[in-house]
């Protein structure tokens, strides 16, 4: 239970800050007529959070070999959260935009623990015997 518990609940909790810090406090920059990467980054955060949220609720309920690929599959969009701001869509290029100051930090940060909580969570299912 002690093992379920460790290798589910992270993952819920950066799902949930993933999915709410880029619609709250780690916003995109306002743009007035159109919208830049920064929002089209705070978009796509918001939806891989959804869905490490997901992954994690339903590695709640199921056995440590399936717990193990949902903590890989977090992995993995661990890694496509970490890519959407710095490689694929990226952010506004000003030095002092709040995308940058505290949108860009806040998704790498998450992203990281995500994936250190996710390979613990895998290593501990590794280890199960059930």
């Amino acid at each position: 239970m002690k093992n379920k518990l460790i290798a589910s609940v992270p993952s819920v909790i950066v799902g949930a800050l993933t999915a709410i810090a880029p619609q709250t406090f780690a916003h995109a920059c306002q743009g007035h007529d159109t919208f830049g990467a920064c929002h089209w980054s705070q978009q796509a955060a918001t939806g891989i959070g959804i869905v490490i949220l997901a992954l994690g609720v339903v590695a709640l309920f199921v056995g440590p070999k399936t717990r193990m690929g949902l903590n890989i599959a977090v992995i993995a969009d661990c890694l496509l959260l970490l890519a959407v701001p710095t490689i694929l869509i990226g952010i506004c290029p000003g030095a002092m935009m709040h995308c940058r100051m505290v949108m860009l930090p806040t998704l790498i940060v998450l992203a990281v623990l995500g994936i250190v909580f996710a390979a613990i969570g895998t290593w501990l299912d590794s280890r199960s015997r059930a």
